[in-house]
């Protein structure tokens, strides 16, 4: 069993997202993929699981879709060790990733570190990781020493950014590097900080999982939460301890419900 991910960014019409959501929706039916893909009009975020064999096959579709992948979009298999997703999902949003402010992704240019680059930086000790994601996220797993985001959720981000400038301050010797699972949140993270001046603001190409590729004995402290029926993962791509709430299904962590508050002791 594996997943396939990849999300791109790229003005999609109005009156082509159904056609485009109903492509998605009948090329996973024909290759009896499951997951879930959201397409608005900035782009698609798609994460789909199945045999390698198929999901090979449905990537060169998607090259030929009517809102046809990019030959310089990444794309990421991972190996799973059990199914990921009981069901597929295509839907249209208002966004593939929700943010409160409009976003010139031409600011990214130049804000990328490869995995091996921000390894090295971590190395010499000139890095100052900052998770993008939610408090339950990173209290699963995280870099070593990174300083994260105090949100709920990712929308909240722009409301912080006097707790992000303070970080910025202490650290001006020093690297900031964002982070995220798959990294289409630092797509809209990073641009929006250097909107605001700040400078020295990088983001790690393809997230953690890309590092997690590269590095699984490298930064990493924990587990990595995952949005799917494994709920985390280790370094290695096996699936992780977190286990979902017997009352409503979110994750557990630390014996307590992330969204509802049930105590569940395993």
């Amino acid at each position: 069993m594996y997943i396939l991910q990849y999300y791109q960014f790229g003005n999609i019409k109005e009156n082509q997202l159904e056609d485009v959501r109903e492509w998605f929706y009948q090329k996973c039916l024909e290759y009896q993929l499951k997951g879930l893909i959201l397409i608005a009009k900035e782009g698609i975020n798609l994460s789909v699981s199945g045999s390698k064999f198929l999901l090979d096959e449905f990537l060169k579709e998607c090259y030929r879709a009517p809102f046809p992948l990019q030959p310089e979009t990444k794309t990421r298999f991972m190996p799973s060790d059990i199914p990921p997703y009981k069901k597929l999902i295509v839907k249209i949003k208002e966004q593939i990733i929700p943010f409160p402010v409009e976003i010139d992704h031409k600011l990214n240019e130049g804000h990328f570190l490869k995995p091996e680059e921000f390894h090295q930086l971590m190395q010499e000790g000139k890095a100052v990781p900052v998770d993008t994601r939610n408090y339950y996220e990173w209290e699963v797993g995280t870099f070593k020493n990174a300083l994260a985001f105090p949100i709920r959720k990712f929308r909240e981000l722009p409301s912080k950014m006097d707790w992000f400038k303070e970080q910025y301050e202490r650290n001006k010797d020093k690297v900031i590097v964002t982070f995220c699972t798959g990294g289409i949140r630092c797509e809209k993270v990073v641009p929006f900080l250097v909107s605001l001046g700040f400078k020295n603001v990088y983001q790690i190409e393809g997230g953690i999982l890309d590092y997690f590729a590269k590095y699984p004995d490298g930064f990493w402290e924990g587990e990595c939460f995952v949005f799917d029926e494994r709920y985390s993962i280790l370094p290695n791509f096996q699936r992780g301890k977190v286990q979902p709430c017997e009352l409503c299904g979110q994750p557990v962590i630390n014996h307590r419900c992330v969204r509802c508050g049930n105590v569940q002791i395993a």
